[in-house]
C-alpha cells in the first residue's frame, strides 16, 4: 500500500488513493519533473504475477489517443508492479448519472462516437486491446466536454491467448461471467469481478458494455444483470429518438453475433443516426399535421383554455428542437443553406434562446463564410434579447467568441482573431483549444514570447501533444524556418488520431511551404491531405488545394489552364459536397475569368449580387470581370461604364466592412484599374 507523501522511481509523488478496481489500486500523484498530475495504479500482486512486463510496456506505451489517457511510465519496483498514466480533470459520467441529468440526445451521440473512435484504436492495436470493463465510473467527461475512457485492459501474453479483465454487474455482456471469480465479500455492490478467460474476449463484449452504459445514461436506471432478462429499452417511453435506442438495444443482444461486430461498423452507424432520425422525425411530423387539423375541425372558434396554451408551449419547445437538430443533420450532411434556414425558423419560433444562434454562426465557420460569421456573431454579441441566455450558458458564450477569432484568423486579420481569442479564454479558462489557437494568432502576430507562455497555459490544462506540435511549428515560422515548421506540421500529421487535427496540420503544412515560395510541395502535400481524409469531410483540404493552384497558375512555373481546371474541379467537389458559399462561388467566377469563360463567371456573380446585394465582393468581382472585358476590345469599341458602375458600389460596401476591420488586396486591384481608365480618358463626367 502506498502513503501520501510516498515517491515511486524518484518521479512520482503520491497524493493519495482515488479507488480500487478488480486489478489494481488507484492513486493520485504528482509527476516532480513535468509538474502535473497523474495516476498510478498499483498491479494487484495476483494479476501481476501473470504480466510479461516488458510486453506490457511495450504495448502501453504505444497507446496513443485523443479520448485515451497518455501512458506516461511502466515500473517494477520491490516486487510491485505499477502503471503511470494521464490525471484527467472532469467528472466521471457515473456523476452526472447520479446527479439526475438529463443529457441532450446530441451531445450523447457526440460521446457516443468518441469512445467508438478510442475502441476502433484499442482493438485494432497488435495484439488488440478490449477493454473489457466499460461502464459509466470508467469514462470521465472533461472540462472540455470531451470523454476520455480510462482503465483498458491489456492481453497478458501479447498473443491474445488470455486476458485480464474487470467485469460489472449489469455492464457486462453474458459470455464474459464464464469462469468469472466474485469480489471477496463486503465488497460494495457493483465492485469488479476479477477473472481470467478460458477464450479471449472480441470487440462485441465492449459494444455490449458501451450499450449497457448508454442504457443507463438515457434511462438513468442501471441494466439488470446480463445473465437473466434486461428490460428492453425501447419499452421504457424515454424522450429519445427511436434511432438511438434501437441502435442501443441491439448493442446489448445476448446473442454476439446479433450485435454489431465492430466498433467501426457501430461508429459508422453513430455518424449516420441523424440520417435515421430523420425518418422518424418525419414520421412524428405527418402525425402531428393531422392531429392538428383535426383539432382544428373540431373545435373551430373556440378560445383556448389554460391548459391549451400550455400544450402549445410544450409543442413549440420541441418543435424549436427538432428544428435545430435538423439543422444539425443538413450541415453535416454538407447542406449549409438548408441548415441555416432551419435555425432561423427555429430563431423564429423563439428569439431568446441560445442554441439555434449557435448553432447557425458553427455553419458559417464550417462553410468558410468568414465574414458572414463575424458579421453574425457580432450581432449575437450586441443583442440585448440574448443577454440572460449569454449569462445562463457561458460555455456557449465562450464559444461563440472563439468561433469569431477563428473567422478573423482565417481572413488574416490576426490583430481581430487575437482579442476574441483572449474574452474566449477569459470565459472558459479550462478549454485548452482556446489557448492553443489563441497562441497561433500570436505567433502569427510575431508575439512570439506572449504566444510561449500561453502554450504553456494550454499544456497546464492538458493540451494533447500534437496540438502542442502545432503550436510549437507556428513559432518556427514565425521565427522565418519554414522547412523545420513544414517537418513539425507533418509530425503532427503522421501521430495524431483525430482526422480534424490531421486535416488542419496539413493545411498548415501547406502554408509553411507558401512561405517557403515552395507551391509545388504545397500542392504536393494538399494531394496527399486529398487522398488520405475522408471524402465527406476534406471540404477545408479541397477549398486550400484549389486555392494553391489558382496561385500556380498565375507564376511563371504554372499552367494556366491545367492549373486552372484542376482548381476549378477541386471547388465544384466542394459545391457537390453542399457547400455552395459565397467564397466558393467567388473563386469558381475567378477561374472562369482567367479561362476566359466570362459570360460562365457573369452568371456566377449576378447571382450573388442578387443574393447578397450589400456585399461589396460580386460588385467588386463584376467590375473587375467587366474591366478584363472591355480592355480585350478594339480601343473604338470600349464601353466602361458597366465598370464604373460596379466600382461605385463596391467601394460604397467596402467602406462598411473596412469599418468591421476587413482589408481585400483586391480592391487595390480595382482601384488601380479604375485610375488607368479615367486617366486613359474612357470615363466622363457630363
Amino acid at each position: 500500500m502506498l502513503n501520501r507523501g510516498d515517491i515511486l522511481g524518484n518521479v512520482y509523488q503520491i497524493v493519495g488513493e482515488i479507488g480500487a478496481g478488480g486489478t489494481g489500486v488507484v492513486y493520485k500523484a504528482y509527476h516532480l519533473r513535468l509538474r502535473r498530475y497523474v495516476v498510478v495504479k498499483k498491479i494487484k500482486d495476483e494479476v501481476a504475477a501473470r504480466i510479461n512486463a516488458r510486453a506490457e510496456a511495450d504495448i502501453l506505451k504505444r497507446i496513443k489517443h485523443t479520448y485515451l489517457p497518455q501512458v506516461y511510465d511502466f515500473l517494477e519496483i520491490d516486487g510491485g508492479v505499477y502503471t503511470v498514466i494521464d490525471f484527467i480533470e472532469g467528472q466521471s459520467l457515473d456523476y452526472y448519472i447520479k446527479q439526475g441529468y438529463r443529457i441532450q440526445q446530441k451531445q450523447i451521440i457526440l460521446w457516443a462516437r468518441q469512445l467508438c473512435e478510442a475502441l476502433v484504436y484499442l482493438h485494432g492495436l497488435v495484439p488488440p486491446i478490449i477493454h473489457s470493463d466499460i461502464k459509466p465510473q470508467n469514462i470521465m467527461i472533461t472540462p472540455q466536454g470531451n470523454v476520455c475512457l480510462i482503465d483498458f485492459n491489456i492481453s497478458l501474453d501479447g498473443q491474445g491467448s488470455s486476458q485480464i479483465s474487470g467485469m460489472s454487474a449489469g455492464y457486462a455482456p453474458p459470455e464474459q461471467y464464464l469462469n468469472a471469480s466474485p469480489p471477496p465479500q463486503g465488497n460494495a455492490t457493483g465492485a469488479s469481478y476479477s477473472f481470467q478467460m478460458a477464450a479471449p474476449l472480441d470487440a462485441r463484449s465492449d459494444i455490449y458494455s458501451l450499450g449497457a452504459t448508454l442504457y443507463h445514461l438515457l434511462s438513468g436506471r442501471k441494466p439488470e444483470k446480463s445473465t437473466g432478462p434486461v428490460t428492453p429499452i425501447t419499452s421504457l417511453g424515454l424522450p429519445y429518438s427511436q434511432a438511438l435506442l434501437e441502435v442501443v438495444e441491439r448493442m446489448m443482444q445476448p446473442d454476439p453475433n446479433r450485435r454489431y461486430q465492430t466498433a467501426a461498423e457501430l461508429l459508422r452507424v453513430f455518424c449516420d443516426l441523424r440520417k435515421l432520425d430523420k425518418r422518424y422525425t418525419h414520421h412524428r411530423a405527418a402525425q402531428h399535421t393531422v392531429t392538428v387539423v383535426f383539432s382544428a375541425l373540431l373545435v373551430g372558434s373556440l378560445l383556448l383554455s389554460f391548459f391549451g396554451y400550455r400544450q402549445m408551449g410544450v409543442e413549440k419547445e420541441e418543435r424549436y428542437g427538432v428544428l435545430v437538430a435538423q439543422g444539425q443533420a443538413a450541415g453535416e450532411n454538407g447542406d449549409y443553406e438548408e441548415a441555416i434556414s432551419l435555425y432561423d425558423e427555429a430563431i423564429n419560433l423563439f428569439s431568446t434562446k441560445i442554441p439555434a444562434y449557435y448553432e447557425k454562426l458553427l455553419a458559417y465557420v464550417e462553410q468558410g463564410e468568414y465574414e458572414a460569421c463575424v458579421q453574425y456573431g457580432r450581432m449575437i454579441l450586441t443583442n440585448p434579447g440574448l443577454e440572460t441566455a449569454m449569462e445562463e450558458d457561458p460555455e456557449a458564450a465562450s464559444g461563440i467568441y472563439f468561433m469569431i477569432g477563428n473567422a478573423w484568423f482565417e481572413q488574416e486579420s490576426y490583430l481581430n482573431a487575437v482579442e476574441y481569442y483572449k474574452e474566449a479564454v477569459a470565459r472558459n479558462t479550462e478549454n485548452p483549444e482556446y489557448y492553443r489557437d489563441y497562441a497561433i494568432a500570436l505567433a502569427r502576430m510575431q508575439q512570439t514570447e506572449e504566444a510561449e507562455k500561453i502554450l504553456d497555459e494550454a499544456v497546464s490544462l492538458g493540451l494533447d501533444t500534437d496540438s502542442v506540435t502545432l503550436v510549437q511549428a507556428e513559432l518556427e515560422l514565425a521565427a522565418g524556418q519554414w522547412q523545420p515548421a513544414a517537418e513539425k506540421f507533418m509530425e503532427a500529421v503522421r501521430s495524431t488520431s483525430s482526422e480534424t487535427l490531421r486535416q488542419r496540420a496539413y493545411i498548415l503544412c501547406a502554408r509553411a511551404y507558401r512561405l517557403g515560395e515552395q507551391p509545388d510541395k504545397e500542392i504536393a502535400v494538399l494531394e496527399e491531405a486529398r487522398n488520405t481524409i475522408a471524402s465527406e469531410k476534406n471540404g477545408p483540404v479541397l477549398t486550400a488545394l484549389g486555392a494553391a493552384y489558382m496561385r500556380r497558375a498565375q507564376t511563371e512555373n504554372g499552367d494556366l489552364k491545367s492549373d486552372c481546371k484542376k482548381a476549378l474541379e477541386c471547388y465544384e467537389l466542394v459545391m457537390k459536397q453542399g457547400n455552395r458559399s459565397a467564397a466558393v462561388r467567388l473563386n469558381i467566377a475567378a477561374l472562369y475569368q482567367m479561362l476566359e469563360r466570362y459570360e460562365e463567371a457573369e452568371n456566377i456573380l449576378l447571382e450573388l449580387r442578387d443574393e447578397l446585394p450589400e456585399d461589396y465582393r460580386p460588385y467588386m468581382r463584376l467590375a473587375i470581370l467587366y474591366g478584363t472585358v472591355e480592355n480585350g476590345q478594339p480601343e473604338e469599341e470600349r464601353d466602361y461604364t458597366k465598370v464604373q458602375e460596379n466600382y461605385e458600389k463596391a467601394v460604397a460596401y467596402y467602406q462598411k466592412a473596412k469599418n468591421d476591420g476587413v482589408s481585400d488586396a483586391e480592391m487595390q486591384v480595382l482601384e488601380t484599374m479604375m485610375q488607368q481608365i479615367i486617366d486613359g480618358g474612357w470615363l466622363y463626367n457630363d
